[in-house]
């Protein structure tokens, strides 16, 4: 029987996970509620359990991607079972969620900060770097053209708003 790792709703207004280390690797028989990957929200860094038992199958997510909440991360399986398109769900999943930021981008009444802060969506960040940038109402993309990490950290926000301003700029 297939089972679907799925990036669950830990809290209210959460909406995000960075995957860090898996703690399992493909093919390795997992237990139920058995540690199985590190995830780390805005709030926490905590191992997230397996809900499932059987055969890690697929590890759809690396570590490091920033995925949203229902975002398949892996799957659990027999060896002999028929693994599903969770490719095709991840993707619907995501332009879903994408639809979703410009519907609120483009709603009467946002400020243009608050399009500006949701318009790096499309950057890998870590929670707490997206969280640092929109404190400081800094479009990750802006970040990102002056970096070359794959995936920008709280250190490269920092590290922007200190250049800036010592160009004179406002933070």
């Amino acid at each position: 029987m297939i089972t679907r790792v799925i990036i669950e709703q830990f809290y209210e207004n959460f909406e995000e996970a960075t995957v860090g280390q898996w703690l399992k690797a493909e093919g390795d028989r997992v237990e139920n509620e058995e540690p199985l990957v590190e995830l780390i929200t805005d709030k926490a860094t905590f191992e997230y359990e397996s809900p499932g038992a059987g055969v890690l199958r697929r590890l759809v997510a690396q570590e490091k991607s920033a995925v949203p909440v229902g975002y398949v991360i892996g799957v659990l399986g027999e060896p002999d079972d028929a693994l599903p398109d969770v490719d095709q769900e991840n993707s619907e999943l995501l332009a879903k969620k994408q639809a979703e930021q410009q519907l609120e981008a483009n709603a009467v009444g946002a400020t243009p900060l608050i399009r500006k802060a949701r318009a790096g969506r499309g950057v890998r960040a870590t929670p707490k770097a997206r969280a640092r940038a929109r404190e400081a109402g800094v479009d990750l993309e802006e970040i990102a053209q002056t970096s070359d990490a794959k995936m920008l950290s709280e250190e490269d926000v920092e590290r922007f708003l200190v250049q800036r301003q010592q160009q004179g700029q406002p933070c």
